[in-house]
C-alpha cells in the first residue's frame, strides 16, 4: 500500500531539494540530490542513533540523498555547530561498515546508493545524541 501512494526518491526529491539542502540550488551538491544521482558527492543524512550489542556503540541510521556509501569510504562528518568555510564540529573519518537493518536482524553490505536508507558502524563518536 505505501509503495503505491508514495513517490520514489527520485520523483520525490526533485521537489524537496529545497528542504533538504540548505546551500545554493544551483550548487553540484544541490543538483545531485535533486536528481537522486548515485555518482553524484554522497550526502546523506543520519536520522537516528541505534544502539548496537556493544555497550554504549552505536549504528548511525539515515538515509542517503546522493552518491553512493561504501564500506572503507572517508566521509565528512559534519555536526550541528558546522559553518561552512570553517573546520568547527568537522570531521573526517572512515566507514567502518556499511549495513542493512531489517526489522530485528542487521546485515553487512559493501555499498549503498542514494535513495536508499542504511546504517552506518564506527562514526557514532562524532554525531551528538540528542532527544
Amino acid at each position: 500500500m505505501i509503495v503505491t501512494k508514495l513517490p520514489s526518491p527520485k520523483a520525490a526529491q526533485k521537489y524537496r531539494v529545497e528542504n533538504l539542502y540548505e546551500g545554493p540550488m544551483d550548487d553540484t551538491a544541490a543538483n545531485a540530490i535533486r536528481a537522486c544521482d548515485p555518482a553524484g558527492p554522497l550526502m546523506m543524512y543520519v536520522s537516528k542513533m541505534v544502539p548496537t550489542s556493544d555497550k554504549g556503540r552505536f549504528y548511525a541510521f539515515g538515509r542517503v540523498f546522493s552518491g553512493t556509501i561504501a564500506t572503507g569510504q572517508k566521509v565528512r562528518i559534519q555536526g550541528p555547530h558546522y559553518k561552512p568555510g570553517a573546520k568547527e564540529d568537522l570531521n573526517v573519518k572512515n566507514i567502518q561498515r556499511t549495513v542493512l537493518m531489517m526489522g530485528r536482524t542487521v546485515e553487512q553490505i559493501a555499498d549503498v546508493p542514494c535513495g536508499n536508507t542504511v546504517a552506518l558502524v564506527g562514526i557514532d563518536q562524532f554525531i551528538l545524541k540528542s532527544g
